[in-house]
This record gives C-alpha cells, structure tokens and sequence, in this order.
C-alpha cells in the first residue's frame, strides 16, 4: 500500500479537484504506457486487478466507508480506455 497522503485540512476544494483530476489522468497515463511497452493484454490485467484491489480496500479501505465515494472512485477507473 501506498503511504498516506498528508492532512488536507488547509486544502481548498478547487485544488482537491485539481489534484484528484491529475492523479485520473495520471492512471490513464500509466494505462497507455503498459500497454504500448507491455500489450494491451498486460495493461488490461492491471486494470482488472488494480481495480479488484480498489473493491475489496486492498489499496484504502477508508474507500469502502462512504458508498457515493466508491462508487465514483470505481466508476472513474473502470471508464479509464486502453488503446
């Protein structure tokens, strides 16, 4: 698991949007690169199981507390295409 972000208590909404944003962009950027150096086979297990881990709170299980939060989060990655 990944360490935790710091406390984003003096963030404000504008820069939280900003920030979720990139780190989307970010996955879908990982995305293309596993798939142009990898196949798209090996990018699409990624996925599958990077989502799997998002589900079962293997990557932070904070996720799991609020459904309307994971159901954007899976949502989000689940649209991500590969190509």
């Amino acid at each position: 698991m990944a360490e935790e972000v710091e406390n984003l208590t003096d963030t404000n909404m504008e820069q939280i949007k900003i920030a979720l944003n990139t780190l989307y962009l970010c996955i879908g950027y990982s995305l293309r690169h596993i798939s142009s150096r990898e196949g798209v086979e090996e990018a699409v297990k990624f996925k599958a199981e990077m989502l799997n881990a998002l589900k079962s709170g293997d990557i932070d299980m904070a996720l799991l507390e609020e459904r309307r939060t994971f159901d954007l989060i899976v949502s989000k990655v689940e649209s991500l295409t590969i190509a």
